[in-house]
């Protein structure tokens, strides 16, 4: 064989070997969803939701926590609604009640209306989620603590937008 045969026989192996590589190319891989929420299967069903599927909802869904002073949404507590919203999809018959509650710095007014606001910007962000028409919200400012210690471990857990589902 001549030089030139030759490289035109490895030129066209690597063809081949460039098209049976791209050809088996790793399917992507899609995401799995999460871990779904025990009990929660009955609510396709559709129909009525049943006082057992109320308190099976209310037992899985998260808090939704906020930094200091703070009423917009991070990542983490964006997760947390979303994790919430998946929920409250699949149970279109109940209504949520967004309380709004906050750590016991800052006036009883302040904290009022900041409650407030946090529990409106988790309603309006579940909104956006799919999960309408059937939500209100309250703000208990500071007056009902998860934690009632004086330090920043107790203020991270109360400030938060507890959901409180009902028929």
């Amino acid at each position: 064989m001549s030089s030139c045969h030759l490289k035109l026989a490895a030129i066209a192996i690597l063809v081949v070997f460039a098209v049976l590589a791209g050809g088996c190319a790793r399917a992507p891989v899609r995401p799995t969803p999460g871990p779904q929420p025990p009990g929660l299967g009955a609510l396709n069903r559709g129909g009525q939701v049943t006082e057992q599927d109320m308190q099976v909802v209310q037992a899985n869904l998260k808090p939704v926590y906020f930094n200091y002073d703070q009423y917009t949404l991070t990542p983490e507590s964006q997760a947390a609604a979303q994790y919430n919203a998946e929920i409250l999809r699949r149970a279109p018959h109940l209504t949520i009640l967004m309380e709004g509650h906050c750590d016991e710095r800052g006036t009883a007014e302040y904290n009022l209306a900041l409650g407030e606001r946090r529990s409106r910007s988790v309603a309006e962000y579940l909104t956006t989620l799919g999960v309408a028409n059937r939500m209100s919200t309250v703000s208990y400012g500071s007056e009902l603590p998860v934690d009632p210690g004086h330090n920043e471990q107790a203020w991270t857990k109360n400030r938060r937008v507890h959901l409180r589902v009902s028929n």
